[in-house]
């Protein structure tokens, strides 16, 4: 089974909720956790008043990972490692900016670097 369809293996349900592009946003994310060794499964409703969430949960433990929202036209986006919620009118920069904070996504670029010749 290839990552994609570990957590967004409900994306026609996460799609009814999301705009392709917003889809295409929580791919990056998930790319990256499973780059950092995390196997998250993904989920997504709407709250009481309406506005679209949208989750990465641990596979085995069930755990948030990292939890989005859009609410009333903002982006907020939690997760344990941060030091509180980020917020933006642009999904695609506060995945950017959450991606910077990831702890895992650092090792990862880290260790993507070749060392030079000596």
């Amino acid at each position: 089974m290839n990552k994609q369809t570990v957590y967004l293996a409900d994306a026609g349900t996460h799609q009814q909720l999301w705009l392709r592009h917003e889809v295409a946003d929580f791919l990056r994310v998930g790319n990256a956790l499973w780059d950092a060794g995390l196997r998250a499964e993904t989920d997504s409703g709407v709250t009481d008043e309406g506005d679209p969430w949208f989750g990465f949960f641990a596979s085995e433990s069930g755990e948030v990972i990292a939890h989005f929202a859009r609410i009333g036209g903002n982006y907020v986006a939690y997760a344990p490692f941060l030091n509180g919620p980020l917020t933006g009118c642009v999904l695609s920069d506060l995945v950017a900016r959450f991606l910077d904070c990831c702890p895992g996504r650092r090792v990862a670029d880290y260790n993507s670097h070749s060392t030079p010749a000596a």
